[in-house]
């Protein structure tokens, strides 16, 4: 038998393998790369970072833009826009006559409208060192100035839809009228909390033909998107033999009515009406309301019976408000105890009076106007919820006190319901809705006082809806639960 070779061979050396503890505690303390990323020591500090080169984007994109994408644009000569407006051709009548008759003259009715051009705007800096380095992304400054571009498209996206001149404590405000503002105020769909179906969009495609519109657009929430495309799926069918991939689902881009076809642009900037922050947006926001307080109101004009129906017992609602100025929003205050609303209520449609006491120290920075929340109902339950998430935007009011402890009152007429969204459509042409533009979007350079690039990201201008009833609005659209 050949001899056999074991450890036992080796016993005494050192070759690798047959270490003393001591030899292997040893080495253990040999370089290695490791996996820290603070504090490197030993072979990780030799460690060359991988960084990858492309930025990750988690926040919008370009693509997410829809509205402003869209609207026809047009050239602006002064801050005040002025425009005419042909209202009627002449008053009514039948227009025939008699045999060597002169007919009836007849005057057409024009109305002559302003628009105020408003100003917005980012500024952004880049370190002068930051120039220097080797960047991971390519030109910061480059990078940065896409970033304050795309800021400021969403802003304007967004204010586009829910912009309001009129929140201002004394004078105009500095945002301009979105759609919510500048369409007929008598075309409104209230879809009562429900989802959006094609005969709601058939119903608002006629109420605006019936204004002499021809629908070509309708912008609404991804959700509200969804939900409608999930209606057509009882009635979906796949041809057979299957595809080859096997592919099935619905896309819907455009729908036929009866005044035209109408394309359809979810945005993601439409969305159910927001909760309240839970802390200020900016260091220079209005200091937060000391309290709101509610009382059955004298008017009976809510219409509780669309979120309630015919309720047996009583329902219990909580309230929140925050104040806003041009720079940011507040934290909210909560109401101290629940409002109730009982099934003589409901009947007799009474009202909520809302009295928003401000700040005992107002700040710089007062109050412009505030946004009022309200939560769904809580049932029987008195207990005020403390969440951000149980609000939901219900009103926005302007300021008429900014008085250290002043008061300002709102109503809850139950118009407006919580956690739902708007959509709008209506004729997207030159002749009905433009954007007028003072000045394009565009950089201005500002002085370098210090090592570091600063410059403004600028844009002039105003939408006017030349044809208000031409658009018309689907509020309170809910979702498919």
């Amino acid at each position: 038998m050949l001899p056999q070779v074991s450890l036992n061979d080796y016993d005494g050396l050192n070759g690798f393998g047959s270490s003393s503890m001591n030899d292997v505690n040893e080495l253990t303390k040999a370089l290695s790369a490791g996996y820290q990323t603070s504090g490197q020591t030993g072979g990780s500090a030799l460690r060359v970072e991988s960084l990858e080169s492309s930025l990750k984007v988690v926040t919008f994109s370009n693509k997410h833009i829809k509205l402003w994408k869209k609207i026809p644009k047009s050239a602006a000569y002064s801050t005040v826009e002025e425009y005419n407006v042909l209202s009627s051709y002449g008053s009514t009548g039948f227009g025939f006559t008699r045999e060597g008759e002169i007919p009836q003259s007849q005057d057409s009715t024009y109305t002559r409208q302003t628009a105020l051009v408003k100003f917005i705007g980012t500024t952004r800096s880049v370190t002068h060192p930051a120039t220097l380095v080797n960047p991971a992304h390519g030109d910061v400054i480059a990078l940065e100035n896409q970033n304050g571009i795309l800021w400021l498209l969403e802003r304007t996206e967004d204010a586009l839809f829910h912009g309001n001149s009129s929140l201002a404590f004394d004078g105009e405000s500095e945002q301009f009228d979105g759609l919510d503002s500048l369409i007929s105020s008598g075309n409104v769909i209230d879809l009562e909390g429900q989802p959006l179906q094609e005969a709601d969009i058939e119903e608002a495609a006629n109420q605006v033909i019936e204004s002499f519109g021809y629908p070509t657009d309708m912008f609404l929430g991804t959700r509200a998107m969804s939900d409608l495309v999930k209606t057509f799926y009882p009635r979906e069918r796949i041809n057979l033999p299957s595809p080859a991939d096997g592919q099935v689902g619905l896309a819907v881009n455009s729908m036929a009515t009866q005044a035209g076809n109408i394309d359809f642009n979810p945005n993601v900037f439409i969305k159910q009406a927001k909760s309240p922050p839970s802390a200020a947006s900016s260091v220079n926001a209005p200091a937060t309301p000391a309290s709101i307080s509610s009382a059955n109101g004298s008017a009976n004009t809510a219409d509780w019976a669309k979120l309630l129906g015919s309720p047996s017992g009583n329902n219990e609602f909580a309230y929140a408000v925050t104040a806003c100025n041009r720079f940011g929003e507040s934290a909210p205050v909560m109401i101290g105890s629940t409002e109730q609303i009982t099934p003589t209520h409901v009947s007799n449609g009474a009202e909520v009076t809302l009295t928003i006491t401000n700040a005992a120290a107002i700040g710089a920075n007062p109050p412009e106007y505030y946004i009022v929340y309200r939560s769904n109902s809580l049932g029987t339950s008195t207990t005020v919820p403390t969440a951000v998430g149980s609000y939901s935007e219900i009103a926005r009011v302007r300021c008429t006190s900014q008085a250290a402890g002043g008061t300002v009152t709102a109503t809850d007429n139950n118009l407006n319901l919580p956690f739902t969204e708007t959509a709008y459509l209506g004729e997207l042409t030159p002749s009905v809705l433009s954007f007028r533009q003072l000045a394009p979007l565009m950089r201005m350079d500002l002085a370098v006082l210090a090592p570091a690039y600063r410059w403004m990201i600028l844009m002039y201008g105003t939408p006017i809806l030349f044809a208000p009833a031409k658009w018309t609005r689907l509020i309170n659209v809910g979702r498919i639960s």
